[in-house]
């Protein structure tokens, strides 16, 4: 994650480049940006690393829902979109729709934090199709199904405010999801 202040998608990515990076990807939040690069001389493009993300270790140890709704609190979408899309993959029923409802609303708002907007509606639109269980962590996966179908919702603040909710929701309670079926 970067501290560029106030930086376009185009001048991160030209700045990059002209390091002799190789740009992956760049995604904005309304706090921070992403972007993926590859190669050496970080230092010398005019921008403060925050965050470095290994790809190959991102699904980390411990418990990846409780990981997954972190990453989420924090805007990382696509990163938690990572973490809970191997639990989903893993995980049978109405359970496993509601993960694969969550991962769905992480991909609409990488959408969303690459630009591609009418992308990111379109992906959110077809993730109210997932079956799920809507008592699943406490009930707020009901909330946020509302939340997301509202029109002009910014998605990632939905995200990031569930996220938080879900993560209180987790800590008060011994794994705040109802068993797979």
């Amino acid at each position: 994650m970067l501290g560029c202040a106030g930086a376009s998608r185009d001048e991160l990515r030209s700045r990059a480049l002209a390091a002799g990076l190789r740009v992956i990807d760049v995604r904005l939040d309304y706090d921070h940006a992403e972007v993926d690069v590859e190669g050496e001389g970080c230092a010398d493009w005019g921008c403060a690393v925050l965050d470095v993300v290994d790809v190959g270790t991102i699904e980390g140890a411990g418990d990846p829902l409780r990981r997954g709704l972190e990453l989420m609190s924090m805007g990382r979408f696509w990163e938690a979109h990572e973490v809970l899309e191997s639990l989903w993959r893993g995980t049978p029923g109405l359970a496993g729709g509601s993960l694969g409802f969550l991962v769905k609303c992480c991909a609409a708002a990488v959408h969303a934090q690459r630009g591609r907007m009418e992308s990111a509606r379109e992906i959110a639109r077809r993730s109210m199709a997932a079956p799920v269980d809507e008592r699943y962590l406490g009930g707020l996966l009901a909330d946020l199904r509302r939340e997301c179908g509202a029109p002009d919702r910014d998605l990632g603040r939905v995200l990031r405010e569930f996220a938080r909710r879900a993560l209180g929701a987790l800590a008060g309670e011994n794994s705040g999801r109802p068993a797979a079926g």
